[in-house]
């Protein structure tokens, strides 16, 4: 009889043993401790106005200006290769699936853009200071083509921002108009 309970004891044993080895071990680090090297290497000018009832604080200010600096860079660096998942941590869900419903692969990118200026407009700021919604009201964009050739425009754009987790977020973007600038 004490045989057959220590087989089953080393047969259960082995079996949790083996059930441990072939655990997945997910190495992926958290979004806040990951570098984020497409936000590091943008650099844009970013002027905010309030012109809500409730006014953010200087700090509040602070943030959403690297936040939506880091915004850009990722929306630009959708624009080039169709990378939907590189910024996904900038998008609210509802954004992002609006966004993958046209996704079908990166590419290479072709034509580059860049926003070289901002004049943000906080339109309405919460109570809560969890969602923005504001006009870019003189947004500078240049566009670089394969061929070397670049074009400038300025664009008025509406945004609506949610701060979810540790940063902002797009939850809707709309361009107003752009045009031309002439060089």
């Amino acid at each position: 009889m004490r045989i057959l309970i220590l087989f089953f004891a080393v047969l259960l044993i082995g079996f949790l043993f083996l059930l441990g080895s072939q655990r997945e071990i997910n190495s992926d680090k958290p979004v806040f401790l990951r570098t984020d090297d497409i936000a590091n290497g943008h650099k844009t000018d970013i002027r905010v106005q309030v012109h809500s009832l409730y006014r953010p604080t200087d700090e509040q200010v602070k943030i959403l200006q690297t936040d939506y600096s880091n915004l850009w860079a990722h929306l630009n660096h959708l624009y080039a290769t169709n990378d939907v998942e590189a910024g996904k941590e900038f998008y609210t869900e509802g954004w992002f699936k609006q966004i993958c419903t046209g996704y079908k692969k990166t590419q290479v990118p072709v034509i580059v853009r860049t926003d070289e200026k901002h004049e943000l407009h906080i339109q309405n700021w919460a109570s809560d200071g969890l969602v923005c919604t504001a006009i870019d009201s003189n947004v500078v964009l240049k566009y670089l083509y394969p061929d070397k050739s670049e074009i400038k425009t300025t664009a008025q754009i509406a945004v609506v921002l949610l701060l979810q987790g540790d940063h902002w977020r797009i939850d809707a973007l709309r361009i107003i108009n752009e045009q031309k600038i002439n060089n």
